[in-house]
């Protein structure tokens, strides 16, 4: 396992320049963030295959037609939010490249940075709808499921590996919901 105590740091640092002062378009951070989730291991999964499980992403409830662009926001601020929290645990594994993964973390956290600007910007234009509540809880949901199948499986490799491939189809749906809302 890999002591974090650097990241505040580093992320101070990158946040301080102009990283930071970016437009609302996170589709190019998305994409970064799936290459890098792609590419932080190289295990096999075939392995890893009796340890596959079903989510249950709440895709259907994201993908109505009335959702809007503030409601938008706050599901992906609240996806990169989760992700952050997952990866930043300490119990990833040591196998997986840590580079990757520091830079994956640093990169979840501008883009979050990014959104909460982009959304103090907007504040008289769009307010999320009553039922962006009920996406979120949907996504907490989600994300503490996979945090306890994780934890039933002790953080194993396979675990992990299984986990590191659902997280690249967050980025996917990310990616999409981005590319449906750019300015």
């Amino acid at each position: 396992m890999t002591s974090w105590t650097s990241l505040p740091v580093a992320l101070m640092l990158l946040c301080s320049s102009m990283l930071c002062s970016l437009g609302c378009d996170l589709t190019q951070g998305v994409q970064e963030d799936f290459s890098l989730v792609n590419q932080m291991s190289t295990f096999s999964l075939v392995p890893c295959l009796k340890d596959r499980t079903n989510f249950n992403f709440p895709k259907e409830a994201m993908e109505g037609s009335q959702l809007q662009r503030e409601d938008a926001t706050v599901i992906v601020h609240e996806m990169l939010q989760q992700i952050f929290t997952l990866f930043n645990q300490n119990t990833a594994p040591a196998a997986w490249n840590q580079t990757q993964l520091m830079q994956l973390l640093i990169g979840l956290d501008q883009q979050m940075e990014q959104l909460e600007r982009c959304r103090a910007q907007n504040v008289e234009r769009e307010e999320p709808s009553l039922g962006s509540e009920n996406l979120t809880l949907a996504l907490k949901n989600y994300f503490r499921g996979i945090s306890q199948y994780l934890q039933g499986k002790e953080y194993s490799r396979c675990a992990w590996e299984i986990t590191r491939i659902e997280i690249r189809r967050c980025f996917l749906f990310t990616s999409k919901l981005t590319r449906k809302f750019r300015d």
